[in-house]
């Protein structure tokens, strides 16, 4: 099987600033209000962290990684693994890079890039992944 780089982007203007929508990429309590049901986050570059999305039809999709850059108010990136979706060894070096710009005050652009290294699939699934960050930034976008 040949594995193959991947990326899905979304990018969205939010009507917050950098700093709100960087504290709530950032700062657990409030991760919990949008990102996740359940967040342990130690946040720090190295730093490891796991959430869990309890769903309505009662599935639960788990996801842990490590912090390698936070850069406040600009930048944020992780590795990403979801720990209930096809099995790992088809998925590798899963990266989300999180980029904040000011475009006025009060107004951010929130640039969501999920790379990683895995075989050709379906359009759906690129669809579906990009349907996914589209909704975890409407959660962000309500919060804020």
């Amino acid at each position: 099987m040949t594995l193959v780089p991947h990326t899905v982007t979304v990018t969205r203007i939010v009507a917050a600033s950098p700093a709100a929508i960087y504290a709530a990429w950032t700062e657990p309590d409030q991760m919990r209000r949008w990102y996740a049901t359940v967040v342990d986050a130690d946040v720090r570059v190295g730093g490891r962290y796991r959430i869990e999305l309890h769903e309505a039809d009662g599935s639960v999709n788990r996801f842990t990684g490590e912090y390698l850059a936070l850069e406040p108010h600009s930048r944020i990136a992780f590795t990403f693994t979801h720990h209930s979706q096809t099995p790992e060894d088809r998925i590798s070096d899963e990266t989300v890079t999180v980029t904040l710009r000011e475009v006025e005050p009060g107004r951010t652009e929130v640039t969501v890039t999920n790379s990683w290294t895995g075989p050709e699939f379906e359009p759906s699934y690129y669809e579906d992944l990009r349907s996914g960050w589209e909704e975890w930034v409407n959660r962000l976008e309500k919060m804020c």
